[in-house]
């Protein structure tokens, strides 16, 4: 029996209608004849999918509610949860709240929030740290098309020299750039996944028995007005309440929490543009649970996409034109899943999904306390 080894490839901001197109023949591919569907990711921030999906839990259990809280950056050493590498043989490359890299049977390249490549903390083993410079790799590239397009060739590179040089049975690389090119360059983005689908002809070509995944953190759609939560709390609630990053809000009065909390969520939903309503507002016991749920947001606010909403700039007014983002996240991330013994079935599940269905292709026993079910 061959050893089986699964490819899964973070495509940030990735929809299944982007992918599933045929200027993308190898994605296609891997959508006709196997698993694929949309995974609900909420709240659509980064740090908080990215780790739910790794972990299979929800924030309330694995302790990351965002990039900070406060003037405090939040870093790997905050998580409580254990992830797949603590289960199999991996080569982790670029996965969003793993600075500081920790030793693991495998190799680890961290992503976002990483200072510098010459920072303490930035691979595991050491001994990766002269290669990823040699061939000039990038944490996060400028938002500019050409810095953005030579960050993802080095990617691609990156991927076959370790997935040949290595002994391993998981590779998760997560390629960042793609949130970037849909906030600043939504509809211009199709080329740039073209260079991801040819990576995937040629891993097909010389894995052909290992398991192919392409996941996302959420989706994306375009965008045109901006809501501006941090002003607006000031205007209402100063003193009471507020924002500690993407949609998190926090309330500052002990013993009349109750109080400011429900008149917060009654006047957050009441909020219209046009005569339509302008954010989905949830309590934090809608979204979270576990033993470190009241670490997170109190409520967790997110801008209708379908009104065509993000959020602004702090200089901006409540309510304004988008400016700079023409693209923004959305609830449903993508999935895919191909490979040996797997049927093509459409599915729809959560982010936590991820990490047990992984565990079920490598007939690992799946953890009772998980949020997420495999779907396979």
């Amino acid at each position: 029996m061959k050893k089986r080894q699964a490819f899964v490839l973070g495509l940030d901001g990735a929809t299944l209608g982007l992918l599933n197109k045929e200027a993308l023949p190898n994605i296609k591919r891997l959508i006709d004849n196997g698993i694929s569907g949309e995974l609900l990711s909420r709240p659509a921030v980064t740090p908080v999918a990215w780790t739910s999906m790794v972990t299979g839990v929800n924030p309330g259990k694995h302790g990351i509610f965002g990039f900070r809280k406060g003037d405090r950056l939040i870093t790997s050493r905050s998580k409580k949860a254990k992830e797949l590498w603590d289960y199999l043989k991996s080569i982790v490359i670029n996965v969003p709240m793993t600075y500081p890299a920790r030793p693991i049977d495998g190799v680890m390249i961290t992503g976002m929030m990483t200072p510098t490549v010459d920072s303490d903390g930035f691979v595991y083993p050491e001994s990766e740290r002269a290669y990823l410079k040699e061939i000039g790799y990038v944490i996060e590239p400028q938002i500019e098309p050409a810095e953005i397009e030579k960050s993802i060739r080095i990617r691609v590179e990156l991927t076959k020299h370790h997935a040949f040089a290595y002994d391993w049975q998981l590779l998760f690389h997560v390629f960042r750039e793609y949130d970037s090119l849909q906030h600043f360059f939504w509809g211009k983005e199709l080329k740039y996944y073209q260079m991801v689908d040819e990576l995937i002809g040629e891993l097909l070509q010389a894995f052909p028995h290992a398991y192919f995944m392409i996941v996302s953190d959420h989706g994306f759609t375009q965008v045109d007005k901006t809501f501006n939560l941090p002003r607006w709390l000031e205007q209402n609630f100063k003193d009471e309440a507020w924002a500690g990053g993407w949609g998190a809000v926090y309330i500052n009065v002990e013993g009349q929490k109750s109080r400011v909390k429900s008149e917060l969520v009654e006047k957050l939903k009441s909020i219209e543009y046009q005569d339509r309503p302008v954010l989905d507002v949830y309590q934090r016991e809608e979204v979270y649970w576990g033993p470190y749920a009241e670490q997170g947001p109190d409520v967790i606010v997110s801008p209708k996409r379908q009104h065509g909403f993000t959020f602004g700039p702090n200089e901006s007014a409540i309510i304004d034109d988008s400016r700079k983002k023409n693209g923004c996240h959305l609830e449903e991330a993508a999935f895919v899943l191909a490979g040996p013994e797997i049927r093509k079935k459409a599915v729809k599940g959560r982010i936590y999904d991820v990490f047990p269905t992984l565990l079920k292709i490598f007939e690992i026993d799946v953890p009772d306390d998980l949020d997420g079910h495999p779907l396979v």
